[in-house]
Protein backbone atom coordinates (compact mmCIF):
# COMPACT_ATOMS: atom_id res chain seq x y z
CA UNK A 1 0.00 0.00 0.00
CA UNK A 2 1.40 3.51 -0.61
CA UNK A 3 1.59 5.82 2.39
CA UNK A 4 1.81 8.95 0.30
CA UNK A 5 -1.43 10.83 0.69
CA UNK A 6 -1.81 12.40 -2.50
CA UNK A 7 -4.77 15.50 -3.03
CA UNK A 8 -5.75 16.43 -6.96
CA UNK A 9 -6.36 19.81 -6.94
CA UNK A 10 -8.51 21.41 -9.93
CA UNK A 11 -8.81 25.06 -9.90
CA UNK A 12 -8.44 28.72 -11.44
CA UNK A 13 -8.31 30.19 -8.25
CA UNK A 14 -4.72 31.21 -7.07
CA UNK A 15 -5.79 32.00 -3.40
CA UNK A 16 -7.18 28.40 -2.77
CA UNK A 17 -4.10 27.29 -4.98
CA UNK A 18 -1.87 28.65 -2.69
CA UNK A 19 -3.86 27.66 0.29
CA UNK A 20 -3.62 24.43 -0.64
CA UNK A 21 0.09 23.96 -1.70
CA UNK A 22 0.85 25.77 1.94
CA UNK A 23 -1.33 23.15 3.74
CA UNK A 24 0.15 20.07 1.71
CA UNK A 25 3.89 21.35 2.22
CA UNK A 26 3.45 21.50 6.25
CA UNK A 27 1.59 18.07 6.49
CA UNK A 28 3.96 16.49 3.55
CA UNK A 29 0.87 15.65 1.31
CA UNK A 30 1.47 15.19 -1.87
CA UNK A 31 -0.37 17.60 -4.36
CA UNK A 32 -0.99 17.54 -8.05
CA UNK A 33 -2.83 20.35 -9.24
CA UNK A 34 -4.08 20.83 -12.96
CA UNK A 35 -6.06 23.24 -15.46
CA UNK A 36 -9.63 22.87 -16.42
CA UNK A 37 -9.33 20.71 -19.23
CA UNK A 38 -9.90 17.01 -20.33
CA UNK A 39 -6.06 15.92 -20.94
CA UNK A 40 -4.89 17.58 -18.13
CA UNK A 41 -7.66 16.40 -15.65
CA UNK A 42 -6.51 12.81 -17.07
CA UNK A 43 -3.52 13.08 -16.21
CA UNK A 44 -4.12 13.67 -13.01
CA UNK A 45 -6.20 10.94 -12.50
CA UNK A 46 -3.03 8.95 -13.36
CA UNK A 47 -1.19 10.19 -10.44
CA UNK A 48 -3.99 8.21 -8.21
CA UNK A 49 -5.24 10.87 -6.20
CA UNK A 50 -7.05 10.15 -2.73
CA UNK A 51 -8.83 13.11 -3.17
CA UNK A 52 -9.91 15.56 -5.80
CA UNK A 53 -10.35 19.15 -4.04
CA UNK A 54 -12.71 21.05 -7.01
CA UNK A 55 -12.29 24.97 -6.63
CA UNK A 56 -13.64 26.43 -10.16
CA UNK A 57 -16.40 28.72 -10.79
CA UNK A 58 -19.69 27.74 -12.21
CA UNK A 59 -20.58 29.10 -15.97
CA UNK A 60 -23.55 28.28 -17.98
CA UNK A 61 -21.41 27.07 -20.97
CA UNK A 62 -21.05 24.05 -22.91
CA UNK A 63 -17.63 23.21 -22.27
CA UNK A 64 -18.06 23.84 -18.49
CA UNK A 65 -20.69 21.40 -18.34
CA UNK A 66 -18.92 19.15 -19.74
CA UNK A 67 -15.62 19.96 -17.56
CA UNK A 68 -17.89 19.08 -14.71
CA UNK A 69 -19.03 15.87 -16.53
CA UNK A 70 -15.94 14.64 -16.97
CA UNK A 71 -15.09 14.69 -13.27
CA UNK A 72 -18.34 13.29 -12.12
CA UNK A 73 -17.46 10.30 -14.07
CA UNK A 74 -14.13 10.15 -13.06
CA UNK A 75 -15.25 10.04 -9.15
CA UNK A 76 -17.46 7.68 -10.23
CA UNK A 77 -15.09 5.34 -12.27
CA UNK A 78 -12.04 5.52 -9.74
CA UNK A 79 -14.13 5.68 -6.80
CA UNK A 80 -12.57 8.85 -5.98
CA UNK A 81 -14.15 11.41 -3.34
CA UNK A 82 -14.04 14.93 -4.70
CA UNK A 83 -14.31 18.18 -1.71
CA UNK A 84 -16.11 21.05 -4.03
CA UNK A 85 -15.34 24.84 -2.85
CA UNK A 86 -18.43 26.35 -3.22
CA UNK A 87 -18.72 30.45 -4.25
CA UNK A 88 -22.18 30.73 -2.80
CA UNK A 89 -22.55 34.47 -4.87
CA UNK A 90 -22.20 32.74 -7.27
CA UNK A 91 -23.87 29.48 -7.04
CA UNK A 92 -28.07 30.81 -6.82
CA UNK A 93 -26.89 32.18 -10.45
CA UNK A 94 -25.57 28.91 -11.83
CA UNK A 95 -27.00 25.98 -13.87
CA UNK A 96 -26.01 22.41 -12.17
CA UNK A 97 -24.46 22.74 -8.79
CA UNK A 98 -21.90 19.71 -8.11
CA UNK A 99 -22.74 19.85 -4.21
CA UNK A 100 -25.74 17.32 -5.66
CA UNK A 101 -23.01 14.77 -6.23
CA UNK A 102 -19.71 15.55 -4.43
CA UNK A 103 -18.91 13.60 -1.52
CA UNK A 104 -18.95 17.36 0.29
CA UNK A 105 -19.22 20.83 0.25
CA UNK A 106 -17.44 23.68 1.12
CA UNK A 107 -17.96 27.57 1.25
CA UNK A 108 -15.20 29.49 -0.58
CA UNK A 109 -12.99 30.88 0.82
CA UNK A 110 -12.02 28.15 2.29
CA UNK A 111 -11.06 27.45 5.99
CA UNK A 112 -8.06 25.59 6.21
CA UNK A 113 -9.03 23.92 9.74
CA UNK A 114 -12.48 22.86 8.29
CA UNK A 115 -10.76 21.01 5.50
CA UNK A 116 -8.05 19.30 7.76
CA UNK A 117 -11.39 17.77 9.91
CA UNK A 118 -13.01 16.42 6.29
CA UNK A 119 -9.70 14.69 5.64
CA UNK A 120 -9.33 13.02 8.72
CA UNK A 121 -12.54 12.25 9.20
CA UNK A 122 -12.75 10.86 6.09
CA UNK A 123 -9.32 8.88 5.63
CA UNK A 124 -8.87 8.60 9.34
CA UNK A 125 -8.09 4.72 8.63
CA UNK A 126 -5.61 5.82 6.22
CA UNK A 127 -3.77 8.66 8.71
CA UNK A 128 -3.54 5.82 11.00
CA UNK A 129 -1.74 3.62 8.97
CA UNK A 130 1.07 6.03 7.87
CA UNK A 131 1.47 7.71 11.65
CA UNK A 132 2.19 3.92 12.56
CA UNK A 133 4.39 2.98 10.29
CA UNK A 134 6.67 6.38 10.79
CA UNK A 135 6.35 5.49 14.45
CA UNK A 136 7.35 1.97 13.76
CA UNK A 137 10.19 3.11 11.43
CA UNK A 138 11.69 5.69 13.97
CA UNK A 139 11.27 3.80 16.96
CA UNK A 140 13.33 0.88 15.19
CA UNK A 141 16.16 3.49 14.25
CA UNK A 142 15.81 5.21 17.46
CA UNK A 143 16.30 2.16 19.74
CA UNK A 144 19.11 1.30 17.50
CA UNK A 145 20.97 5.35 18.34
CA UNK A 146 19.86 4.31 21.88
CA UNK A 147 21.39 0.63 22.51
CA UNK A 148 24.41 2.35 21.16
CA UNK A 149 24.71 5.54 23.45
CA UNK A 150 24.62 2.60 26.16
CA UNK A 151 26.97 0.63 25.02
CA UNK A 152 29.04 3.80 24.74
CA UNK A 153 28.40 4.39 28.28
CA UNK A 154 29.64 1.26 29.62
CA UNK A 155 32.72 1.69 28.11
CA UNK A 156 35.47 2.16 31.03
CA UNK A 157 36.77 5.43 31.32
CA UNK A 158 33.70 7.44 29.84
CA UNK A 159 33.04 10.16 32.07
CA UNK A 160 29.42 10.44 31.36
CA UNK A 161 27.42 7.41 32.74
CA UNK A 162 23.52 6.61 31.76
CA UNK A 163 20.95 7.94 34.06
CA UNK A 164 19.59 5.26 35.60
CA UNK A 165 16.34 6.73 35.92
CA UNK A 166 16.88 6.89 31.56
CA UNK A 167 13.89 4.52 30.24
CA UNK A 168 15.51 1.68 28.46
CA UNK A 169 15.17 0.07 25.45
CA UNK A 170 13.22 -2.94 26.50
CA UNK A 171 10.38 -0.66 28.30
CA UNK A 172 7.61 -1.04 26.32
CA UNK A 173 6.64 2.74 27.47
CA UNK A 174 9.07 4.02 26.11
CA UNK A 175 9.87 5.81 23.24
CA UNK A 176 12.63 8.03 22.09
CA UNK A 177 13.19 10.73 19.30
CA UNK A 178 16.35 11.86 19.68
CA UNK A 179 17.79 13.25 21.61
CA UNK A 180 14.53 13.26 23.54
CA UNK A 181 13.52 9.74 25.90
CA UNK A 182 9.89 9.48 26.68
CA UNK A 183 8.67 7.21 29.30
CA UNK A 184 4.75 7.41 29.05
CA UNK A 185 4.77 4.93 32.00
CA UNK A 186 6.09 7.61 34.76
CA UNK A 187 5.40 10.75 32.18
CA UNK A 188 9.12 11.68 32.03
CA UNK A 189 11.19 13.58 29.75
CA UNK A 190 14.96 13.11 29.30
CA UNK A 191 16.95 15.33 27.38
CA UNK A 192 20.36 14.01 26.48
CA UNK A 193 19.85 11.50 29.41
CA UNK A 194 18.74 14.65 31.79
CA UNK A 195 15.40 14.93 33.19
CA UNK A 196 13.04 18.02 32.44
CA UNK A 197 10.94 18.40 35.12
CA UNK A 198 8.18 18.99 33.19
CA UNK A 199 4.21 19.43 34.55
CA UNK A 200 1.33 16.92 33.29
CA UNK A 201 -0.13 19.59 30.61
CA UNK A 202 3.93 19.78 29.17
CA UNK A 203 4.22 16.15 29.35
CA UNK A 204 0.90 16.00 27.34
CA UNK A 205 1.44 18.80 25.05
CA UNK A 206 5.21 17.25 24.26
CA UNK A 207 4.00 13.34 24.18
CA UNK A 208 1.80 14.76 21.33
CA UNK A 209 4.53 16.37 19.20
CA UNK A 210 7.13 13.67 19.57
CA UNK A 211 4.59 10.83 18.64
CA UNK A 212 4.64 11.99 15.14
CA UNK A 213 7.45 14.70 14.18
CA UNK A 214 6.74 14.33 10.48
CA UNK A 215 3.52 16.01 11.36
CA UNK A 216 2.25 19.61 11.73
CA UNK A 217 -0.38 19.70 14.39
CA UNK A 218 -3.31 22.01 13.98
CA UNK A 219 -3.58 24.62 17.15
CA UNK A 220 -7.51 23.40 17.35
CA UNK A 221 -6.43 19.66 17.35
CA UNK A 222 -4.06 20.20 20.34
CA UNK A 223 -6.72 22.20 22.17
CA UNK A 224 -8.83 19.11 22.03
CA UNK A 225 -6.26 16.82 22.97
CA UNK A 226 -5.11 18.99 26.00
CA UNK A 227 -8.66 19.84 26.97
CA UNK A 228 -11.23 17.09 25.34
CA UNK A 229 -13.62 18.03 27.82
CA UNK A 230 -13.52 21.35 28.31
CA UNK A 231 -15.15 23.75 25.69
CA UNK A 232 -13.82 27.37 27.02
CA UNK A 233 -10.14 26.49 26.77
CA UNK A 234 -8.51 29.17 23.67
CA UNK A 235 -5.34 29.12 21.84
CA UNK A 236 -4.49 31.87 24.89
CA UNK A 237 -4.15 28.79 27.26
CA UNK A 238 -2.11 26.79 24.34
CA UNK A 239 -0.04 29.36 24.33
CA UNK A 240 0.52 29.65 27.75
CA UNK A 241 1.63 26.06 27.79
CA UNK A 242 3.44 26.16 24.84
CA UNK A 243 5.88 29.02 26.53
CA UNK A 244 6.60 27.41 29.52
CA UNK A 245 7.53 23.56 27.68
CA UNK A 246 9.94 25.90 25.76
CA UNK A 247 11.58 27.52 28.75
CA UNK A 248 12.34 23.87 30.01
CA UNK A 249 13.53 23.28 26.72
CA UNK A 250 14.44 25.46 24.59
CA UNK A 251 18.11 27.39 24.66
CA UNK A 252 16.45 30.34 23.64
CA UNK A 253 12.39 30.10 24.08
CA UNK A 254 12.05 33.59 22.23
CA UNK A 255 14.17 31.80 19.46
CA UNK A 256 12.95 27.86 19.52
CA UNK A 257 14.91 25.00 17.96
CA UNK A 258 12.74 22.22 18.93
CA UNK A 259 9.20 23.48 19.34
CA UNK A 260 8.60 25.19 15.83
CA UNK A 261 5.32 27.57 15.13
CA UNK A 262 4.32 26.83 11.55
CA UNK A 263 2.33 30.09 10.74
CA UNK A 264 -1.53 29.65 10.10
CA UNK A 265 -1.20 26.33 11.12
CA UNK A 266 0.02 25.17 14.32
CA UNK A 267 3.67 23.17 15.89
CA UNK A 268 5.52 20.81 14.66
CA UNK A 269 8.87 19.11 17.13
CA UNK A 270 11.88 19.84 14.68
CA UNK A 271 14.43 16.68 14.65
CA UNK A 272 15.88 18.47 11.40
CA UNK A 273 18.95 20.44 13.00
CA UNK A 274 19.46 19.34 16.43
CA UNK A 275 20.56 21.73 18.98
CA UNK A 276 22.51 22.25 21.84
CA UNK A 277 21.32 22.64 25.46
CA UNK A 278 23.00 24.39 28.48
Amino acid sequence: MNTDFRIGLISDDPYHSGLLKGYCQAHRYKIFETAVDKESINTMIQMQPNIIVLAIGLAQDRAQKNNFDLIRQISINHQIPVCYLRDVNNAANSGEDPACWVDTTLDAPLNINQLNDYLHSKFKHHHLFIQEKRNRERRTANDRRLLMLNQQNKVPGNNHPANKNMPHNDDTDCFTVEPFQIDQRSKSVFFNGKLLNLTRKEFELFELLAKDIDRVFMTDEIINHLWPDNNRATKSDLYQYMHLLRKKIENDPNNPQWILTVKGFGYKLNMAEPAKMN
